[in-house]
Order: structure tokens, then sequence, then C-alpha cells
């Protein structure tokens, strides 16, 4: 009897470390361990992860940010405050009905010196905040703010009532898991009901595969999608209604942003962000389609830091459009407000918040041909990283 009982302890201890050694392997398979790369990058791989559709909802946060595609290139600067965050190359394995990709992402509430105690749970969800990326298919995608407030916040409710409900925060994620073109993704997101922003900013998203580039924006509860554009994408709506009282008054007084007159420029709503970027981006747009270093020097000609350079011509006036202030007003205007970013950006300190000034993270160039992310971190174009999707 003593024997039996034993033996069954034994086979019992044996079977609870059998399940314990799966869970464990389970876990291991799922994801790998962060491995540092720099300060404030990190790489991890993804055998799997935790789609959540509702993601976002409790980010309270905005940026900026760049986007443009010329030929194979793909360009993308993500502008946000100058904060102890660090941010992730995930690379995301394919699985039946999930297609591969890498890309970025970041948890906004992490501090740098936590890395190493992000929960499983934490881990698993890190994909669902993917800013930029690209998939097997050649199909890259970003998200980039836009002013709500100018669509009385109506972008941030609905586009599709009674379609799947998704977080705006979410759309490049599943768009990048889903995806065989950029159409296709178009497509998709017709499918579905994009809701939230980032805070009381809304979300617009540019896509590209090898033949077409398209700019996707919520506007009156509807979801438009152009292929017609520029193939730039800053913080202002491409797709802004023509028959609104404020593009009636634009085309009857002309288009004057902060004292300067812009041609041939989309319609801009009062709040317009990253019209001089967008300007920039277009003037020199050519030299992003030679190369993936020649899209690099593109996207750092317009990293967010040169917005408190005295000497940046024309200065960035419209980065600085924020409460009652719209591009509608005079330079002497921002004086103040200016002034105060440019103060807050000399301390050069992470930890101001929330009024932090705001720099480019990272600027990602994506080959849509071979599948590889070319990355520079935290405005240092002195080096880059290298990935390749396999």
């Amino acid at each position: 009897m003593h024997k039996s009982y034993k033996s069954r302890v034994h086979v019992f201890m044996a079977t609870l470390l059998f399940v314990l050694l799966l869970a464990v392997s389970a876990q291991a398979a799922s994801f790998t361990a962060p491995k540092k790369l720099a300060d404030y990058l990190y790489y991890v791989e993804f055998a799997d992860y935790n789609f959540d559709l509702t993601t976002g909802e409790n980010v309270k946060t905005g940026f900026a940010c760049s986007a443009v595609r010329n030929g194979n290139f793909y360009g993308r600067n993500l502008d946000l405050d100058y904060s102890d965050v660090p941010e992730f190359v995930i690379k995301v394995a394919a699985k039946e009905g999930r297609y591969a990709s890498i890309g970025m992402a970041a948890v906004l509430t992490l501090k740098s010196n936590e890395v190493d105690k992000l929960s499983e749970a934490e881990m698993l969800a890190l994909p669902n905040m993917t800013f930029d990326g690209i998939n097997e298919n050649g199909v890259a995608m970003n998200s980039n703010v836009a002013p709500a407030v100018d669509m009385d916040f109506a972008t941030l409710l609905s586009t599709n009532y009674g379609k799947p409900r998704i977080h705006s925060l979410a759309v490049v994620r599943y768009v990048l898991d889903h995806a065989k073109s950029a159409a296709h993704g178009v497509e998709l997101l017709k499918n579905m009901d994009i809701y939230g922003g980032y805070g009381t900013w809304g979300l617009h998203w540019m896509i590209s595969d090898s033949k077409e580039t398209y700019i996707i924006e919520c506007i009156d509860g509807e979801l438009i999608a152009r292929n017609d554009t520029d193939n730039i994408m800053t913080n202002f709506y491409v797709n802004y209604a023509p028959k609104t009282p404020y593009a009636k008054h634009v085309a009857q007084t002309g288009q004057t942003v902060a004292g300067k007159v812009y041609e041939g420029f989309p319609i801009l709503t009062p709040h317009a962000c990253g019209v001089e970027r967008y300007a920039i981006l277009k003037e020199h747009y050519e030299e992003g389609g030679k190369s993936a270093e020649g899209m690099a020097h593109l996207m750092e000609r317009v990293k967010y830091t040169q917005s408190y350079e005295a000497d940046t011509k024309p200065f960035w006036y419209t980065e600085f459009t924020e409460g009652s202030m719209t591009i509608a007003h005079t330079p002497a205007d921002f004086k103040s407000v200016i002034q105060s970013q440019i103060d807050t950006y000399k301390m050069h300190d992470r930890n101001i918040q929330p009024n932090n000034f705001w720099q480019t993270w990272h600027t990602s160039v994506y080959d849509l041909a071979n599948k590889t992310l070319r990355l520079n971190i935290q405005e240092d174009y002195s080096k880059h990283y290298d990935f390749k999707l396999d």
C-alpha cells in the first residue's frame, strides 16, 4: 500500500512537471526574449500573439509623423514626445490566416529600465501597438494623426455601423496580418467599423505595395481611400470634403498658412499639422525613390527637432496649432507657444511630462520589393539597423 501510494505520487509529480514544462515551452515558443540593440531599441520575434480589436482604448497620447512612398521605397518618421520609452522591432511569424510581417511597436507606458519586467500578457499584446510595418506580400502601412477637432470628433465614433468594431490603433496590425495587396487592405477596412484615435486626435493611414499607394481616412462616418495623391502623408486630411463651409472659404480667399501661401495643396483644415513637412517632402520627393539611403535622407530632412531651430526655413509654424491657435494665425501669434517649446527642448530632459518637446523616435525605410527594414533610431542618422522579412 505504501509503495503504491509513493508510486502514485511519483506519477502525479512527473505529470505535473510535464505540464509545467509544456507551459514554459508554449510561452517560450510564443515570443523570444527582447534583445537590446541600442538604447531605446529592442528586437523580439513572435510565433504568435493575442490580437485585440480594442487596442488603444486606454491610450491617451498623440504624435505627429511623416510618411512618403516613391517607387519601391516607403519612408516613415514616428514623432513623439522625448521620453524614456523603448521601442521594439517585432517580427511576427506566419500562421494559418495570418501573413508574416516585421515592423515597429511600443508600450507607451513602459520605461527603458522595465523591459525585463514586462509580463507575458503585455508581451503577447505588444504587436497590437504596431505603428508601421511590412508583410510578406510587400504590403507596407503606417498610421499618423489628424485633427479630429476639425471634424467635430465624428471621425472617432464609427465608419461602418453594424460591422465588426476595430479601434484605429489596431488597424495597421490587422492589415499586415491579412492583406494580399494595398487594394485588398482597403477592402478589408471597408468591412470593419473603425473607431477611436489617440486622445482627441483621429488617425489616418498610408498603405502601399509595389503597384500603388492609398491614403485612407475616416470622413463624416465613412472610410475614404485615394490612390491619386502625392504619396505623402503628414498630419492633415487629404480627403477633406470640398463642399464644407471651410473648403468654400479657402476656395474664395486662397490658402494662407501662418503668413505663407501654399499652392497645389489639399484643402487644409484649421488645425492642420505638418504642412511645412509635407512641402519639404514634396520638394525633395525624387531623392526618396533612388535607394533606401536616399529615402532615409529624405526623411531626415523632416526630423522633428528642426521645429525648434530658429534657422529652419520655412519655420514650422503648423506644428504649434493647438487650442484656439490655427494655421490662419499670423507668425507673430505663435511667438509665446514656440518659445515655450524651444525652452523645453533646450533642457533635453526625458522625464518632463506631459509637456515635453517632441522628436523623431524612429525613421523606418521599407523596401517593398525585398521586404526589408532600414531603421534609424532617436534621430541618430550616423548609423542604422537592417532587418529582413524572410
